[in-house]
């Protein structure tokens, strides 16, 4: 059985039991979220809605002050420690956009930060990290295991470990997209789909639009070869990814989904859908034609879920996570060459 530490006092809650709890720790998540994270604008398209004969709700994410949805996660975990004289260092590991929001939150809080970063990373990544004050820690993704070295500097600094996906405080601030997004459409969501890594976003998205919509349908979107939440949930237990597609998505290369976040979202009864290569640089091109956005792979993977398969969506209403923008020229220049020399892919 799965549990874990929600914030001080708040005592262990366990995702079988407690799931209304978690609904609530997600609305008390939210002063501390805007306090330096103002709500992301709901973004329409009507192409998007002819596509499916429905409506499309881009929640976007992108537009935070730190490029990703990592932000909300990060100030939920790190705002009580502003009462705590005891702690003033955190320490992540991220392929990126977790490490930004950490890093942000520590600049927002006047406290130290400490980044493991893999030294792949994309240069953009690494430089806002490095941008923002954080110390940055290299490790080779392929040798090393970033948990382990992120618990040892904890051990050596008395620093505490601020976790991208497998807290319960992490799952409520990320929950907070789909609050914002629930109000903002009026409650009108009906479907959303979501990118997927470790599972902390779709966690809290939903739980709270199950909450206020339990007939709500759920998509989790992965990239093509890094499938593990489809093949979990297919399974109803945990399944490690083939990672036999490309790492193109780099924020979304985890190879199972987290210990903490996979019973709530088996909860969830949500569906895994893929995507291509091919998929995602449409997906962008369509974004940085329509609203001037430069999209990163991963932040563009739910709409290139929908449109990928804009049959399973006919007449929805559907909300989709537009999650990242920290994206390096190279990579989305090239992403918008792909989209031009080649048709876009549908069912």
């Amino acid at each position: 059985m799965v549990s874990a530490v929600f914030g001080q006092g708040a005592g262990e809650l366990n995702p079988l039991t407690d799931y209304e709890r978690l609904v609530s720790h997600i609305e008390a998540a939210l002063p501390a979220v805007h306090r330096f994270a103002p709500p992301t604008p709901v973004l329409r398209l009507r192409w998007l809605d002819a596509l499916i004969d429905g409506t499309v709700f881009l929640k976007a994410e992108c537009l935070q002050a730190t490029g990703s949805f990592k932000i909300r996660g990060a100030l939920n975990v790190m705002t009580p420690l502003e009462q705590q004289q005891s702690v003033d260092r955190v320490v992540a590991f991220s392929s990126g956009n977790h490490g930004i929001g950490v890093a942000y939150a520590a600049k927002c809080l006047k406290m130290l930060a400490s980044v493991v970063v893999p030294s792949d990373a994309p240069r953009r990544k690494v430089d806002r990290i490095r941008s923002l004050g954080a110390e940055i820690i290299f490790y080779d993704r392929h040798t090393e295991n970033r948990e382990h070295i992120a618990e040892a500097l904890c051990r050596g600094t008395g620093a505490m470990l601020v976790k991208p996906y497998d807290d319960w405080r992490t799952i409520a601030g990320q929950g907070t997209c789909g609050a914002e997004a629930h109000w903002q459409t009026r409650g009108a969501i009906d479907s959303a789909i979501v990118c997927t890594g470790g599972g902390g976003l779709i966690a809290g998205i939903g739980a709270y639009l199950k909450a206020k919509r339990g007939e709500i349908a759920l998509y989790s979107a992965e990239p093509e070869g890094w499938d593990d939440h489809r093949l979990s949930f297919e399974q109803q237990s945990l399944v490690a990814a083939p990672a036999s597609g490309s790492t193109w998505c780099d924020g979304l290369l985890a190879m199972a989904p987290g210990e903490v976040t996979l019973p709530i979202n088996l909860r969830h009864n949500i569906t895994g859908l893929c995507a291509s290569d091919l998929a995602i640089a449409h997906a962008m091109r369509l974004i940085w034609e329509n609203f001037g956005i430069a999209l990163e792979p991963s932040g563009a993977i739910a709409l290139a879920c929908l449109m990928t398969s804009p049959s399973l969506f006919s007449g929805k209403r559907v909300l989709v996570t537009l999650t990242g923008s920290n994206v390096d020229s190279a990579a989305f220049e090239s992403a918008l060459t792909l989209a031009g020399q080649t048709a876009q892919p549908n069912h």
